[in-house]
C-alpha cells in the first residue's frame, strides 16, 4: 500500500520515523475527534503545521464509516469471550497498566450530535467489566492491553475501509493473535539478520523542515518510490534469501538508488543526511492472514481478529489487507522513547 494510517495516538511525534513515512509514502494519515477539525489548536504544534500543510491527512471517523455505531457489536462479543481473559486485565487494571482514549474517536459525536450508541455501548460495557473509568468530559481511563486493541480495531476498521495500511512507531515485542512463540522467534531472527544488511542505506535529512519536505516529495515522487518499492521487494518477498544472487543484486541497486536520492537532498540543501536502519517489522493491525476477500474469512479465528474481520464485513471494505507485514519504512527506531497513552 502507498498510503499509511497512523495509530494509536492523536498527533504524529516529531521523529526520525516520521521524516521517513512523510518522505517516502503518498499520504499519511491519522485519526482524530471530531472536535479537532473545529478547534485545530487542539493539535500539538508540529501536527498542526503537518496537517495545514497537507502533509497528514485527518480522518474523522464520522465521515469515513457508514455504520460507526454496528461495529461496536463485534468488539462488544470480543470482550464477553473467554479470549478476552478478563481477570487478567482486570489485575493489570488494579496494577496502574492503562492507556487514555478520547471519547470522540469511538462516540463518533459532532457539535449538534448525541453520544451514539457506539460510545455508549463499548464504553458501557468496559465500564461494567470493571476495565474503564470516565476521567472528565472527554476522556476515558481504560485497561492498557483494551485500550490498545481498541485502537488497534479502529484503525483496521478504517485501514480496511480506505484501503490504508495501519501502522505505528513502537517496536513490536509481542505475539500477534493466532501466532505461535516459534513463529515470533522465526520472525525475530529473520528481522534481525536483515537489519543488518540494511543498515545505512534509508536516506533522510536531520532537519525536518516541512515546507523543503513537501517541496522535495513533490519533485521527486517517482524517485522516492522506486527505493520504497526496490526495500519492499527485498524485505517483504520471503522468497529473496540472503546471499543469493537476486538478494546480492537487489542490494546493489538500492545503494545506488540511495546515492541518487542522498545527491538529490544535497542539492536541496536539507542539510546533514541520516543514512537509517529499520527495524522489526511490526505486526501493526491484527496480523490477519492473507485472506484475500471477505469471501475469504476463515471460521474460528482468534476472537480479537474475528472481531475486526466481523467489523469490517458491516462496513463492506472489499478487501481483508495482510498486516502480518507492515511496509519496511515505517518500521520504528529503536531509539524512540514510549511516550504516554494518550490516544
Amino acid at each position: 500500500m502507498e498510503n499509511l494510517l497512523y495509530y494509536p495516538y492523536i498527533n504524529i511525534p516529531q521523529t526520525d520515523w516520521t521524516k521517513r513515512v512523510l518522505l517516502y509514502y503518498d499520504k499519511v494519515a491519522s485519526i482524530v475527534p471530531q472536535r479537532y477539525f473545529y478547534h485545530p489548536e487542539d493539535y500539538d504544534p508540529f501536527m498542526k503545521d503537518m496537517v495545514r500543510m497537507e502533509l497528514v491527512e485527518p480522518v474523522n471517523p464520522l465521515e469515513v464509516l457508514e455504520h460507526p455505531w454496528r461495529i461496536s457489536a463485534p468488539f462488544i462479543d470480543y470482550i464477553k469471550s473467554e479470549d478476552f481473559k478478563l481477570k487478567k486485565r482486570l489485575n493489570a487494571f488494579q496494577l496502574g497498566k492503562f492507556g487514555r482514549i478520547h471519547r470522540d474517536k469511538f462516540a463518533l459525536n459532532g457539535p449538534r450530535i448525541h453520544i451514539d450508541k457506539f460510545d455508549g455501548e463499548i464504553f458501557y460495557q468496559l465500564e461494567q467489566a470493571g476495565l474503564a473509568v470516565r476521567q472528565d468530559g472527554e476522556w476515558y481511563i481504560v485497561e492498557q492491553r483494551t485500550a490498545n486493541e481498541l485502537m488497534n480495531f479502529l484503525a483496521s476498521v478504517i485501514g480496511g475501509k480506505l484501503k490504508y495500511q495501519p501502522t505505528t512507531d513502537t517496536v513490536r515485542k509481542r505475539f500477534k493473535p493466532g501466532e505461535s512463540k516459534k513463529e515470533f522467534q522465526a520472525f525475530t531472527i529473520q528481522n534481525e539478520k536483515r537489519e543488518l544488511i540494511l543498515n545505512e542505506l534509508i536516506p533522510f535529512p536531520k532537519q525536518l523542515d516541512l515546507a523543503q519536505l513537501k517541496k522535495f516529495k513533490e519533485k521527486h515522487l517517482d524517485i522516492l518510490k522506486a527505493f520504497k518499492n526496490c526495500i519492499e521487494l527485498i524485505v517483504l518477498n520471503p522468497a529473496i534469501e540472503e546471499g543469493t544472487p537476486l538478494f546480492v543484486e537487489t542490494i546493489n541497486e538500492l545503494k545506488l538508488r540511495k546515492e541518487e536520492l542522498s545527491a538529490k537532498m544535497n542539492e536541496n540543501k536539507f542539510g546533514k543526511i541520516f543514512y537509517g536502519t529499520v527495524c522489526g517489522i511490526i505486526g501493526a493491525g491484527v496480523g490477519l492472514a492473507t485472506a484475500g476477500t471477505l469471501g475469504g474469512v476463515i471460521v474460528g479465528l482468534p476472537g480479537f481478529a474475528n472481531a475486526v474481520y466481523s467489523a469490517l464485513q458491516i462496513e463492506r471494505a472489499e478487501d481483508i489487507f495482510d498486516q502480518s507485514g507492515m511496509k519496511y519504512l515505517a518500521l520504528a527506531d529503536k531509539r524512540l522513547t514510549r511516550r504516554p497513552a494518550n490516544s
